[in-house]
């Protein structure tokens, strides 16, 4: 069957050459072929950035999970990440051997690290290239894993607090500490959304001192599932909360499930509304016609040796490359302007 087909284009490209013999009559069938693409229907005359659906480009995704060493599982992380704007890993296991490109994952920019060793702890952001996010290191405190940003978006201004608390550290001092690093954001900006892993089950009753720092500074916990699965005990428990203040937008927001052989907490996520465009600008060449030397034009589509531009093309794929880059070089050397 491939054969015979092969055969036919074969058969066709001769026919048409025997039919079109001379340069003017070949670039006649040419342009009536180009008519023909265009008016079917499926073939766009001015070609742009896709745009994307209304409600997506007025939301904006954020993402985290415990990843228990980020190394050896970015395939796996690049497909489960695709989709969300910012993201945050705890527990990565980083150090400085460890390059930025080591640990880079296409379609995110360069992401910001907050390192503890090999062996444990460590906190990393990615963010894709159109998000506005800077770190805020004033916001920060010395004696816990936490990092702080700040996003702008159209609509608003929102501080971002990622966490992660050790099992072996002191619960106290760490939500003192926290409480502090609150109170401190908040009296810059009440639109404040915390994420990561705090080692405290939000599905159990919390300490008072708890409950107390989150009430008192406005916060709500908007995961209602289990995040941290222990195989031994077969367990589970809340270990990620979310945690926003009432003036967050919250379109929506769950946990992502993570297979067990990467790590034993689910991912969580929550989808705000901020009038976030995703559009992003791009440069396109604007033809001025009226400045057009057409002559000159004239003259270099009758020295272009079309007939081996089609006939040395491998399939119709390079042979449409072919004619079309040689045609827009061409009107290119009889004048334009860019834009």
């Amino acid at each position: 069957m491939l054969a015979e087909l092969i055969k036919m284009i074969s058969r066709f490209k001769l026919s048409i050459r025997n039919l079109y013999r001379t340069c003017s009559n070949l670039i006649a069938f040419y342009i009536v072929l180009l008519c023909l693409l265009l008016i079917c229907g499926d073939i766009e005359p001015n070609p742009g950035p896709e745009r994307t659906h209304e409600y997506s480009e007025k939301t904006l995704s954020i993402f985290h999970c415990n990843i228990r060493s980020l190394r050896n599982k970015l395939n796996y992380i690049a497909d489960i990440i695709e989709d969300y704007d910012v993201v945050f890993f705890t527990e990565t296991h980083l150090d400085s051997n460890i390059t930025d490109y080591d640990i880079s994952i296409m379609g995110f920019e360069t992401p910001v690290r907050k390192d503890r060793n090999s062996h444990g702890g460590g906190i990393i952001m990615y963010f894709k290239n159109y998000v506005h996010i800077i770190r805020r290191q004033d916001l920060e405190h010395d004696e816990i894993e936490s990092m702080w940003f700040e996003l702008k978006t159209k609509l608003r201004s929102i501080l971002i607090n990622i966490n992660y608390r050790s099992e072996r550290q002191s619960t106290v001092y760490f939500w003192q500490y926290f409480d502090q690093m609150l109170k401190n954001a908040l009296d810059e900006n009440n639109c404040i959304i915390c994420l990561g892993d705090l080692n405290k089950n939000f599905m159990s009753d919390l300490p008072s001192n708890i409950r107390d720092i989150i009430f008192i500074n406005g916060l709500i916990n908007i995961i209602d599932k289990a995040t941290h699965f222990d195989t031994r005990t077969s367990s589970s428990s809340l270990l990620d909360p979310i945690l926003v203040t009432d003036s967050i937008p919250v379109l929506d927001k769950d946990t992502i499930p993570i297979d067990r052989g990467i790590s034993d907490h689910d991912g969580t996520y929550v989808t705000i509304d901020c009038g976030f465009s995703k559009s992003r600008t791009y440069i396109r060449s604007i033809w001025d016609y009226k400045r057009g030397d057409y002559d000159l034009m004239k003259q270099k589509v009758l020295n272009t040796n079309w007939e081996n531009l089609i006939s040395d093309a491998s399939d119709v794929h390079v042979a449409a490359t072919n004619f079309t880059n040689t045609f827009i070089n061409i009107a290119s050397a009889s004048e334009k302007s860019d834009v």
